[in-house]
């Protein structure tokens, strides 16, 4: 009894020690073997012997054998920042406190899980990693435009994949990846800039613009000692306890902060400055619409950046930041994606020339008679009402002045001048104009929605009942049980 409470008073000045409670809560001083423990750690402490470390690990499996979570959790972090050692989590000594605080939070730090959250970020990084390899496989497409939403959209996934491997502590097992969204953390800004100007009809692309790509040369360089580390100091650098690891953040977040205000701040000016003869004034709805929305997700998702930064470095918010910018940087992958599924064109770039609208808002100088604008027309709506080519679910604007006899450019025109909306918007008008008339005409009502979306030619449901939600200002469910009322009257 006088060598346990010697060992006690002489451990009461060394920190983070918690032996008084294990001797005092337990009763181990009857328990030579354990009491043999506490001495040993007590002696390594004072000559820091070779094998301290060896005896964290003892304690650990003690106190967890001893249901004492706190000094479980307290020498499993020890012995794990000193060892990067996370089996010892698999010791059946730890069911004793499975149940506890202490170990869910060992376990959700350290042990490697998947749930359907990592499982929904992992399929919206593979969604965005193979828009960015197809789109650059499409036609009639500007190369540039084509690079730079795929870049865009990859970079995006790269953050999203790494923050699962960090939610899932899968980057344990693959510690190169640390920080690898990095490498791209100040292109997200001129990427986007640079879609939107290679977008425009006056845009060409210069050899001085890869100056823009100078700053992330420069933060390379910077965090090169970061990423020719070791796996093991890479691993330090996750669990926080690396001394440089609080620098290599700072610079990360400081530049990349820097980086999209300015460059948030150039895409405002090229998409709303009035004496820009590409300003979203001066282009098609779906076109400025498109480009409005991306903006506007960046916006958001460059707030979203800065508070997570603040939560980070314990100035202002929560650690949910993380999660918050994230989620905005998925739905934007999503929602180019989903572009690309239902309205391709909008990757094509398929503008008029600018030469050709210049001195004339309707295409004065297109070289198209009166006569055979008139003709045009008349083809058109024999196509429209009389063959219904809208029916066509691969129709578009190519097929449509092949089937005229004419230019695209003609087609366009014709469309613009006497119906005065685009070929989306004309075709859709009529496609919704059908879809109405055989749902009233189906007076059992045996039909389905999707089948009647595929016989007006849509591909699918979704851009079915928002087109038609557009035209009527009702879901195609809710224009039946319209109908119905009616009928039952």
């Amino acid at each position: 009894m006088q060598a346990t409470n010697t060992l006690v008073c002489n451990t009461q000045s060394l920190p983070r020690v918690q032996i008084d409670s294990l001797i005092y809560e337990k009763s181990i001083n009857y328990d030579m073997t354990q009491l043999e423990l506490l001495t040993l750690y007590h002696d390594a402490l004072l000559t820091k012997r070779n094998d301290s470390i060896q005896i964290f690990k003892k304690l650990a499996l003690l106190n967890a054998e001893l249901e004492q979570p706190d000094d479980a959790y307290v020498f499993t972090k020890k012995y794990i920042n000193n060892t990067l050692d996370f089996s010892i989590l698999n010791n059946g000594a730890y069911e004793s406190i499975e149940d506890s605080n202490q170990y869910k939070k060992l376990k959700k730090k350290y042990i490697a899980n998947f749930n359907w959250l990592s499982f929904l970020y992992l399929y919206v990084a593979l969604i965005g990693f193979f828009f960015s390899v197809t789109i650059n496989f499409t036609k009639k497409s500007n190369k540039f435009s084509k690079l730079f939403i795929s870049c865009f959209v990859g970079a995006h996934s790269l953050f999203i994949l790494e923050f699962v491997l960090y939610i899932t502590n899968y980057r344990y097992n693959f510690p190169h990846t640390y920080r690898i969204s990095s490498l791209v953390a100040l292109l997200f800004g001129p990427l986007l800039y640079f879609y939107f100007r290679s977008v425009t009809r006056t845009y060409k692309f210069k050899i001085v613009h890869l100056f823009h790509v100078l700053p992330t040369i420069a933060l390379l360089i910077f965090l090169f000692p970061m990423y020719q580390a070791s796996s093991a100091e890479k691993v330090k650098m996750m669990l926080d306890i690396h001394a440089d690891k609080i620098t290599f953040d700072s610079v990360i977040f400081i530049s990349k902060v820097i980086s999209l205000s300015i460059y948030t701040v150039l895409i405002g000016i090229l998409l709303f400055h009035k004496k820009k003869g590409n300003s979203i004034g001066n282009i098609p709805k779906y076109e400025a619409k498109w480009k409005k929305n991306i903006y506007r997700i960046h916006i958001i998702y460059v707030i979203s950046y800065l508070f997570y930064g603040f939560s980070v470095f314990d100035v202002l918010g929560s650690v949910y930041m993380y999660y918050i910018q994230v989620l905005v940087m998925s739905i934007m992958v999503i929602y180019i994606a989903y572009m690309a599924y239902v309205q391709p064109d909008i990757f094509k770039n398929q503008f008029i020339p600018l030469r050709d609208q210049l001195f004339s808002e309707k295409y004065q100088k297109s070289g198209l008679t009166d006569a055979l604008s008139k003709e045009l027309k008349e083809n058109l709506i024999k196509l429209l009402v009389e063959e219904k080519v809208y029916k066509e679910n691969n129709i578009n604007l190519e097929r449509l002045s092949q089937k005229l006899n004419t230019t695209r450019h003609n087609a366009s025109q014709i469309i613009n001048e006497h119906f005065e909306m685009n070929f989306f918007e004309l075709i859709n008008k009529f496609r919704i104009k059908e879809a109405t008339r055989i749902l009233i005409e189906d007076v059992h009502g045996s039909l389905n929605i999707i089948d009647v979306a595929y016989e007006v030619g849509y591909n699918n449901k979704v851009t079915f009942n928002k087109a038609f939600k557009k035209e009527t200002s009702l879901t195609p469910s809710e224009f039946i049980h319209s109908q119905n009322k009616v009928k039952a009257k």
